[in-house]
Parts: structure tokens; C-alpha cells; sequence
């Protein structure tokens, strides 16, 4: 009897720490916005504004936060994918999934130069997505086979490979000087990821965002575009 009254007491505990960590594994959605945005690919965030990169016209889009546009920036570029701005050089650097390139714009959109990024990707439709600064390394995710988060200089020698297995793919990266880590958003799994600078686990969220291209964040809030329904959410990041 005792001892189905401790399996019992212990069932009851097993639930409780389980709702715990369920409630603490979710965000507060604060709004959905309609972005005039033809399938926006790539987010970052400079000197209090957005930009916004699409792949079907290869226009970068500087908004507000709340994704008003303020002002475009036309590129010679298709493809593109993720985007981060050095704020060093203020030059706009992007990828191309197609090239399998790191593109270097100055903050006009004009060319600077082409940097073929080494590596395999298995699909076409399965390289290179996301990209942010950390410290002195570029970071630059590769979406799936492999999921790989790459570590390079500015040259776009890679420094290091870190294989990120928590999700079905990747397609998005910021890092939170806040936290000393990493923000990454899967599209296929409708995921929020959150890892250390090894690439080590600390948390998710499910996230009501089909088709999540983008990822950045600011004062504790997470921007999120989706490529199908082009639209920006921003979520709490609960304290």
C-alpha cells in the first residue's frame, strides 16, 4: 500500500514539473502584422529599424518595427536569403541559396563582392539561410543535409562547423548579446530554438508561424517573418 501510495505521490509530481516546464516553454504572441512584402526571406535589425530581404524580387526593404516600409533597396540579386549589416562598415551582407554565396552590398545596394561559402548541401532548395554577426565570426546556418551552423571571417574561410540536430531543418539566425547565445527558427518544425555558442540545447517554443524564413531580436521581443502568409509576428520572450 505504501508503496502505491509513493508511485502515486511521485506521478503527481512527475505532472506538476512537467506543466512547469510547459508553461515555461511559451511565448506570448503581442501581434501579427501584414507585411507589403512579396515573400520575405531574411530579417535583421539597425539603428532602430528593420530590414527586410525578399526572394522573389531581391529588394531589401527598410521598415519600422511595426513593418511599415521606409525606404528600398534595390539589389541585382535573386534568391536571397538571410541578411545581418556590419556595423563596423554598415555594408549589408546576404546569402544566396542558389550561389551558395555570401554577397557584401554596401549600404546603397551597390556590389561589392561575391564569396563563394565551401560545402555540401544535398538539395538545391537546402543551403545556405540564415546569417548574423557574433563577436568577429559571421554565422551562417545551412537549412538541412547537413543542419550545420558555420562559423567564418570575413573573408568567408569557415572556422568551424557546429552540427545542429534539434529540428527538421533551420532557416534562421540572430544572436542575443543578452543572453551570450543563439535564436535560431525552423520552418518545417514551427520551432523557436535557443542554443549556446557550442551549439548546445537550452529550450524551444512552438510557434503558430507557417513557413518561419526569419528571426531577430530586440529589447526581448523576437520578430518572425513568414515567407507563405508575408507577415511579421512578434513574440515575448518570457523572463
Amino acid at each position: 500500500m505504501k508503496k502505491v501510495g509513493f508511485l502515486v505521490f511521485l506521478a503527481v509530481v512527475l505532472i506538476s514539473c512537467s506543466s512547469k516546464n510547459s508553461s515555461e516553454n511559451k511565448l506570448e504572441l503581442i501581434k501579427t502584422i501584414r507585411l507589403t512584402i512579396p515573400e520575405p526571406s531574411g530579417i535583421t535589425s539597425f539603428n532602430g529599424k528593420l530590414f527586410i530581404v525578399s526572394d522573389r524580387n531581391g529588394v531589401i526593404y527598410q521598415t519600422s518595427f511595426e513593418g511599415k516600409i521606409l525606404h528600398k533597396i534595390k539589389t541585382n540579386f535573386d534568391d536571397l536569403e538571410g541578411i545581418t549589416i556590419d556595423e563596423n562598415s554598415k555594408n549589408i551582407l546576404v546569402v544566396s541559396e542558389e550561389d551558395r554565396a555570401l554577397i557584401v552590398l554596401d549600404s546603397l545596394g551597390n556590389f561589392i563582392r561575391k564569396i563563394k561559402i565551401k560545402g555540401k548541401q544535398k538539395y538545391h532548395n537546402g543551403g545556405l539561410e540564415g546569417i548574423c554577426f557574433y563577436e568577429d565570426a559571421l554565422c551562417i546556418i545551412n537549412e538541412k543535409s547537413p543542419k550545420q551552423l558555420l562559423l567564418l571571417n570575413v573573408e568567408g574561410e569557415i572556422l568551424d562547423k557546429i552540427k545542429l540536430d534539434y529540428s527538421k531543418d533551420i532557416s534562421g539566425i540572430c544572436f542575443d548579446q543578452s543572453s551570450n547565445s543563439f535564436w535560431i527558427v525552423s520552418d518545417e518544425s514551427a520551432l523557436i530554438l535557443n542554443i549556446n555558442k557550442k551549439g548546445e540545447f537550452i529550450k524551444s517554443f512552438k510557434i503558430p508561424v507557417a513557413k518561419a524564413e526569419g528571426i531577430v531580436i530586440n529589447n526581448n521581443n523576437l520578430f518572425i517573418i513568414s515567407d507563405s502568409s508575408n507577415s511579421l509576428s512578434i513574440f515575448k520572450i518570457p523572463n
